[in-house]
Protein backbone atom coordinates (compact mmCIF):
# COMPACT_ATOMS: atom_id res chain seq x y z
CA UNK A 1 0.00 0.00 0.00
CA UNK A 2 1.60 3.20 -0.72
CA UNK A 3 2.41 5.40 1.74
CA UNK A 4 0.22 9.10 2.20
CA UNK A 5 2.20 12.02 0.84
CA UNK A 6 5.28 9.38 -0.98
CA UNK A 7 5.75 10.50 -4.33
CA UNK A 8 4.32 7.59 -6.48
CA UNK A 9 6.01 6.99 -10.15
CA UNK A 10 3.87 5.52 -13.36
CA UNK A 11 5.35 4.53 -16.71
CA UNK A 12 4.44 7.00 -19.43
CA UNK A 13 3.84 6.04 -22.75
CA UNK A 14 5.69 8.76 -25.22
CA UNK A 15 4.58 8.44 -28.70
CA UNK A 16 7.32 8.40 -31.60
CA UNK A 17 7.80 10.98 -34.43
CA UNK A 18 6.95 8.09 -36.91
CA UNK A 19 3.11 7.99 -34.92
CA UNK A 20 2.78 11.47 -34.03
CA UNK A 21 3.34 11.78 -37.87
CA UNK A 22 0.88 9.45 -39.13
CA UNK A 23 -1.50 11.01 -36.53
CA UNK A 24 -1.07 14.34 -38.02
CA UNK A 25 -1.86 13.16 -41.30
CA UNK A 26 -4.92 11.97 -40.48
CA UNK A 27 -6.09 14.99 -39.09
CA UNK A 28 -5.46 16.97 -42.15
CA UNK A 29 -6.92 14.59 -44.23
CA UNK A 30 -10.20 14.66 -42.26
CA UNK A 31 -10.11 18.29 -42.35
CA UNK A 32 -9.39 18.23 -46.34
CA UNK A 33 -12.40 16.11 -46.50
CA UNK A 34 -14.91 18.00 -44.21
CA UNK A 35 -14.13 21.28 -46.18
CA UNK A 36 -15.00 19.72 -49.62
CA UNK A 37 -17.80 18.50 -48.27
CA UNK A 38 -18.78 21.69 -46.86
CA UNK A 39 -17.85 23.25 -49.88
CA UNK A 40 -20.15 21.03 -52.28
CA UNK A 41 -23.17 20.93 -50.50
CA UNK A 42 -22.68 25.11 -50.69
CA UNK A 43 -22.47 25.14 -54.20
CA UNK A 44 -25.33 22.48 -54.41
CA UNK A 45 -27.35 24.82 -52.75
CA UNK A 46 -26.46 27.74 -54.91
CA UNK A 47 -26.74 25.86 -58.18
CA UNK A 48 -30.24 23.65 -57.87
CA UNK A 49 -31.72 25.63 -55.02
CA UNK A 50 -35.19 26.70 -56.47
CA UNK A 51 -35.05 30.78 -58.23
CA UNK A 52 -37.68 32.95 -56.72
CA UNK A 53 -40.42 33.39 -59.14
CA UNK A 54 -40.64 36.92 -58.44
CA UNK A 55 -37.23 37.64 -59.50
CA UNK A 56 -37.51 35.67 -62.57
CA UNK A 57 -40.47 35.89 -64.08
CA UNK A 58 -41.45 37.92 -67.37
CA UNK A 59 -42.93 41.49 -67.69
CA UNK A 60 -46.59 42.00 -68.68
CA UNK A 61 -45.43 43.48 -71.41
CA UNK A 62 -43.28 40.15 -72.59
CA UNK A 63 -46.57 38.17 -71.83
CA UNK A 64 -48.46 39.79 -73.73
CA UNK A 65 -46.34 40.12 -76.77
CA UNK A 66 -46.34 36.38 -76.52
CA UNK A 67 -49.75 36.27 -76.02
CA UNK A 68 -50.33 34.71 -72.78
CA UNK A 69 -53.58 33.05 -71.19
CA UNK A 70 -55.53 35.24 -68.85
CA UNK A 71 -54.14 33.04 -66.05
CA UNK A 72 -50.87 34.13 -66.87
CA UNK A 73 -51.58 37.67 -67.20
CA UNK A 74 -52.89 37.55 -63.81
CA UNK A 75 -50.45 34.89 -62.04
CA UNK A 76 -48.46 36.65 -58.88
CA UNK A 77 -46.26 34.94 -57.19
CA UNK A 78 -46.61 34.84 -53.21
CA UNK A 79 -44.12 33.71 -50.77
CA UNK A 80 -44.09 33.53 -46.89
CA UNK A 81 -40.22 33.93 -47.02
CA UNK A 82 -39.85 37.51 -44.74
CA UNK A 83 -36.38 38.03 -46.08
CA UNK A 84 -35.88 41.77 -48.01
CA UNK A 85 -36.16 42.58 -51.75
CA UNK A 86 -34.44 45.82 -52.02
CA UNK A 87 -36.36 47.88 -54.64
CA UNK A 88 -34.96 51.08 -56.27
CA UNK A 89 -38.04 53.09 -57.83
CA UNK A 90 -37.99 56.88 -58.41
CA UNK A 91 -35.77 58.49 -55.40
CA UNK A 92 -36.64 55.95 -53.03
CA UNK A 93 -34.77 52.40 -52.11
CA UNK A 94 -37.44 50.31 -50.39
CA UNK A 95 -36.76 47.39 -48.22
CA UNK A 96 -39.99 45.13 -48.98
CA UNK A 97 -40.40 42.16 -46.41
CA UNK A 98 -41.11 39.39 -49.56
CA UNK A 99 -44.26 37.78 -47.74
CA UNK A 100 -45.52 41.17 -48.79
CA UNK A 101 -44.97 41.54 -52.55
CA UNK A 102 -46.43 39.15 -55.09
CA UNK A 103 -45.02 40.68 -58.78
CA UNK A 104 -42.21 42.98 -59.51
CA UNK A 105 -41.39 44.40 -63.07
CA UNK A 106 -38.12 45.94 -63.05
CA UNK A 107 -36.90 44.63 -67.16
CA UNK A 108 -35.80 47.85 -67.55
CA UNK A 109 -33.06 49.72 -66.03
CA UNK A 110 -34.52 52.80 -65.43
CA UNK A 111 -36.14 52.72 -61.80
CA UNK A 112 -38.62 55.04 -63.00
CA UNK A 113 -39.86 52.14 -64.82
CA UNK A 114 -40.00 49.66 -61.98
CA UNK A 115 -43.54 48.60 -61.24
CA UNK A 116 -44.73 46.22 -58.13
CA UNK A 117 -47.68 44.82 -56.58
CA UNK A 118 -48.22 44.46 -53.22
CA UNK A 119 -51.39 42.19 -51.15
CA UNK A 120 -51.94 42.91 -47.61
CA UNK A 121 -55.10 42.39 -45.31
CA UNK A 122 -57.43 44.75 -43.53
CA UNK A 123 -57.82 45.98 -41.05
CA UNK A 124 -54.20 45.93 -39.84
CA UNK A 125 -52.57 45.60 -43.83
CA UNK A 126 -51.09 41.95 -42.75
CA UNK A 127 -48.57 40.39 -45.01
CA UNK A 128 -49.01 36.90 -45.50
CA UNK A 129 -48.01 34.12 -43.02
CA UNK A 130 -48.79 30.46 -42.72
CA UNK A 131 -51.88 31.43 -40.44
CA UNK A 132 -53.43 33.98 -42.30
CA UNK A 133 -52.80 32.64 -46.10
CA UNK A 134 -56.01 30.96 -46.53
CA UNK A 135 -58.00 34.32 -45.97
CA UNK A 136 -55.98 36.04 -49.13
CA UNK A 137 -57.94 36.02 -52.42
CA UNK A 138 -56.86 34.72 -55.83
CA UNK A 139 -56.69 36.67 -59.15
CA UNK A 140 -58.68 36.98 -61.19
CA UNK A 141 -60.81 38.17 -57.99
CA UNK A 142 -64.11 37.32 -59.49
CA UNK A 143 -65.11 36.17 -56.09
CA UNK A 144 -63.82 39.58 -55.02
CA UNK A 145 -61.31 40.99 -52.42
CA UNK A 146 -63.02 39.79 -49.61
CA UNK A 147 -60.47 41.70 -46.65
CA UNK A 148 -57.50 42.16 -48.84
CA UNK A 149 -56.00 45.30 -50.25
CA UNK A 150 -54.49 45.27 -54.11
CA UNK A 151 -51.58 47.89 -53.99
CA UNK A 152 -50.02 48.11 -57.18
CA UNK A 153 -46.52 51.14 -57.58
CA UNK A 154 -46.90 51.44 -61.00
CA UNK A 155 -43.59 53.76 -62.68
CA UNK A 156 -43.26 54.98 -66.32
CA UNK A 157 -45.76 58.20 -65.74
CA UNK A 158 -45.73 61.37 -63.91
CA UNK A 159 -47.40 61.59 -60.03
CA UNK A 160 -51.00 62.66 -59.78
CA UNK A 161 -52.31 65.99 -60.37
CA UNK A 162 -54.75 66.47 -57.97
CA UNK A 163 -56.13 69.74 -59.26
CA UNK A 164 -56.52 67.85 -62.55
CA UNK A 165 -57.89 64.77 -61.39
CA UNK A 166 -60.75 66.71 -59.49
CA UNK A 167 -61.87 68.87 -62.03
CA UNK A 168 -61.70 65.19 -64.10
CA UNK A 169 -63.97 63.70 -61.67
CA UNK A 170 -66.03 66.36 -61.82
CA UNK A 171 -66.24 66.66 -65.81
CA UNK A 172 -67.05 62.83 -65.72
CA UNK A 173 -70.04 63.24 -63.45
CA UNK A 174 -71.50 66.10 -65.14
CA UNK A 175 -71.46 63.69 -68.69
CA UNK A 176 -71.73 60.18 -67.43
CA UNK A 177 -73.85 60.90 -64.22
CA UNK A 178 -75.98 62.89 -62.30
CA UNK A 179 -74.17 65.89 -62.81
CA UNK A 180 -73.50 66.73 -59.43
CA UNK A 181 -72.02 65.50 -56.09
CA UNK A 182 -73.72 64.87 -52.95
CA UNK A 183 -72.87 64.46 -49.41
CA UNK A 184 -73.67 60.49 -48.65
CA UNK A 185 -71.66 59.88 -45.16
CA UNK A 186 -68.09 60.41 -42.90
CA UNK A 187 -67.79 63.56 -45.02
CA UNK A 188 -67.77 61.62 -48.30
CA UNK A 189 -69.84 63.00 -51.47
CA UNK A 190 -71.21 60.54 -54.36
CA UNK A 191 -72.10 60.77 -58.04
CA UNK A 192 -73.77 57.95 -59.20
CA UNK A 193 -72.62 57.70 -62.65
CA UNK A 194 -71.32 54.97 -65.16
CA UNK A 195 -69.14 54.35 -62.07
CA UNK A 196 -70.03 55.50 -58.30
CA UNK A 197 -67.74 58.77 -57.90
CA UNK A 198 -66.31 59.20 -54.23
CA UNK A 199 -64.75 62.84 -53.33
CA UNK A 200 -63.76 63.83 -49.98
CA UNK A 201 -61.71 66.88 -49.09
CA UNK A 202 -58.73 65.88 -47.03
CA UNK A 203 -56.08 68.08 -45.31
CA UNK A 204 -53.71 65.98 -48.02
CA UNK A 205 -55.94 67.18 -51.16
CA UNK A 206 -59.11 66.06 -52.43
CA UNK A 207 -59.74 61.56 -52.21
CA UNK A 208 -61.05 60.79 -55.37
CA UNK A 209 -62.08 57.43 -56.11
CA UNK A 210 -64.81 55.00 -58.27
CA UNK A 211 -66.64 51.90 -57.00
CA UNK A 212 -68.04 49.26 -58.98
CA UNK A 213 -72.22 49.29 -58.66
CA UNK A 214 -73.75 47.50 -55.67
CA UNK A 215 -75.94 45.70 -58.30
CA UNK A 216 -72.33 43.86 -59.38
CA UNK A 217 -71.19 40.81 -57.04
CA UNK A 218 -68.60 41.64 -55.18
CA UNK A 219 -68.14 45.23 -56.32
CA UNK A 220 -64.95 46.63 -55.30
CA UNK A 221 -63.06 50.24 -55.50
CA UNK A 222 -60.40 51.74 -56.60
CA UNK A 223 -58.37 54.54 -55.54
CA UNK A 224 -55.34 56.26 -57.70
CA UNK A 225 -52.89 57.72 -55.53
CA UNK A 226 -49.47 59.75 -55.32
CA UNK A 227 -46.67 56.90 -54.36
CA UNK A 228 -44.28 59.15 -52.46
CA UNK A 229 -41.38 58.75 -54.34
CA UNK A 230 -41.95 61.49 -56.58
CA UNK A 231 -42.75 59.25 -59.46
CA UNK A 232 -45.69 57.08 -60.47
CA UNK A 233 -48.91 55.84 -59.34
CA UNK A 234 -50.17 54.01 -56.56
CA UNK A 235 -53.43 52.43 -56.80
CA UNK A 236 -55.22 50.78 -54.36
CA UNK A 237 -58.24 48.08 -55.15
CA UNK A 238 -60.26 46.94 -52.25
CA UNK A 239 -63.58 45.60 -51.16
CA UNK A 240 -66.76 48.63 -51.44
CA UNK A 241 -67.88 47.08 -47.99
CA UNK A 242 -64.76 49.30 -46.65
CA UNK A 243 -66.21 52.45 -49.11
CA UNK A 244 -66.07 54.61 -46.01
CA UNK A 245 -62.50 53.65 -44.91
CA UNK A 246 -61.05 54.48 -47.76
CA UNK A 247 -59.65 57.74 -46.83
CA UNK A 248 -58.03 55.70 -43.81
CA UNK A 249 -56.69 52.96 -46.45
CA UNK A 250 -54.71 55.29 -48.18
CA UNK A 251 -53.28 56.94 -45.64
CA UNK A 252 -52.07 53.79 -43.68
CA UNK A 253 -51.37 51.55 -46.65
CA UNK A 254 -48.77 54.91 -48.08
CA UNK A 255 -47.71 55.14 -43.91
CA UNK A 256 -46.50 51.16 -44.66
CA UNK A 257 -44.83 51.96 -47.69
CA UNK A 258 -42.95 54.86 -46.63
CA UNK A 259 -41.96 52.59 -43.53
CA UNK A 260 -40.13 50.15 -46.30
CA UNK A 261 -38.19 53.19 -47.71
CA UNK A 262 -34.53 53.98 -47.03
CA UNK A 263 -33.83 56.74 -44.68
Amino acid sequence: MAEFGRRQYYTTSISSGAETSDRMKWLVCGAVAIALIAGSFLSYKMLYQPADPLLKHESFAEKLERHASREELWQNYPSLDERTIPIVFGDKIYKIPRNYLVDLDRSSADPKETTFEIYVLLPNLEPRTANNAARFAKGPFYGGYGDQVNARIRGGQKELDWSERRLLWNRRCQEKGSGVFLMVESGYQLCEADSDLFLKDTPEGPLVFACEKVTIKSPDCTIADLTGAGWGVLTLGFSRKYVYQADEIRKRFRSLLDSFAED
